[in-house]
């Protein structure tokens, strides 16, 4: 279960750390509460390596918050904070919310796909990655795609994995290295045989 969440969060960490920034003199709150963001993200990528690290990303996505309280990607980082440090009710109430206020975003589904997966609600979270994938062309149906092979195979549903990577692979080819680096930290955390079945599925044309 925690595997899949630490695997997600760097795929958090990544996309949100895009956002771009430019300078001004005027203080836009809009700008600050991504400025802190990104910082509270970038300490949240960290947060195992210390405590000091957990409570700078706190600070960092509740100033955030405070600057924007409506912004869904700000909302989206402080459901992962919550998410981390084990506040799941919390964490939940977000990811429901922002699903709401952005039902055509395909981002919020996977990601609260992938939080219902960790908690070990399958049934749930293939709602959440099938109305991802449900709507139109998108920048994050690969990550669907990918989220949920990942989720299907976790919860043993091989048939659902298959077809998920399948897709994934014609949408997109170059996730197969993605799903390698995958495999490789599934490997390095002792799931073996998660990792050999990535592997698998890499080799496969």
């Amino acid at each position: 279960m925690k595997k899949l969440l630490i695997i997600f969060s760097c795929f958090l960490i990544i996309i949100l750390s895009g956002c771009q920034m430019k300078n001004s003199d005027e203080f836009d709150p809009e700008k600050a509460a991504l400025a802190r963001m990104r910082l509270g993200l970038g300490y949240l990528a960290k947060a195992n390596e210390s405590e000091e690290n957990v409570k700078a990303a706190h600070y960092n996505l509740k100033l955030a918050a405070q600057y924007s309280p409506n912004n869904p990607q700000v909302m989206l980082a402080m459901a992962m904070f919550d998410q981390h440090v084990g506040e799941y009710n919390e964490a939940e109430m977000i990811y429901k919310r922002i699903t709401l206020m952005q039902p055509g975003n395909g981002l919020y589904h996977v990601h609260y796909g992938a939080f219902l997966c960790g908690r070990d609600r399958y049934q749930e979270a293939k709602e959440q990655f099938q109305q991802g994938l449900d709507l139109d062309r998108h920048p994050w149906k690969a990550d669907a795609y990918e989220q949920y092979g990942y989720c299907a195979i976790q919860n043993n549903d091989r048939k659902t994995a298959d077809l998920m990577f399948k897709q994934l692979f014609q949408y997109d080819a170059t996730r197969r290295e993605n799903v390698k680096k995958t495999a490789e930290l599934y490997q390095n955390k002792g799931d073996i045989k998660i990792a050999n079945y990535l592997f698998s599925i890499t080799k496969n044309k």
